[in-house]
Parts: C-alpha cells; structure tokens; sequence
C-alpha cells in the first residue's frame, strides 16, 4: 500500500510539473510602442527602443516574431508604430 501511494504522489507530482511547463510555454503577449523621429529610420529606432523598454520591464526578455512597422509621415516628423510578439 506504502509504494501504491509513494507511485500516486509522484504521478501527481509530474503531471504538475509537466502542466506547469506547458503553460508557460503558452504564455505569449502582444506589444506595441510608438516612435516619433524627423524621418524614418529614426522613427523606427525610438519605437524599437520603446519596445524594448516595454518587453523586457514585462518579464519578457526575447521576441518570438519579427517587428512589423507602420509608419506614417507627417509635416514635421514621422511616427512609427511598432509590434511584436513575445512568448515565456
């Protein structure tokens, strides 16, 4: 009987630990920064910048996807909109 529940207990144990590694696996977020700059190379600099100021204090220290930008020009600057996907 002493080794039925020692086998359950350790069961127990690993589908914890395996539940647990699956769920941070599955812990992505979205993020998003804007950037303004006078053109845009520097426009997309600051949001990358931003960006990664956000992630990181987030807890998130790498991206999982690539940046994608939208950028508009205005009559003195451009913004940049930046996003990117990030998984634990």
């Amino acid at each position: 009987m002493k080794n039925l529940t020692k086998t359950a207990a350790t069961l127990v144990v690993a589908v914890g630990l395996a539940a647990g590694a699956t769920t941070a696996n599955a812990a992505c977020k979205n993020f998003g920064a804007v950037g303004t700059g006078i053109n845009e190379s520097i426009a997309k600099y600051m949001a990358d910048a931003a960006l990664k100021n956000i992630r990181e204090n987030a807890g998130y220290a790498k991206p999982s996807s690539a940046t994608t930008y939208k950028c508009e020009a205005g009559m003195l600057a451009t913004d940049c909109h930046a996003h990117q996907k990030a998984c634990n």
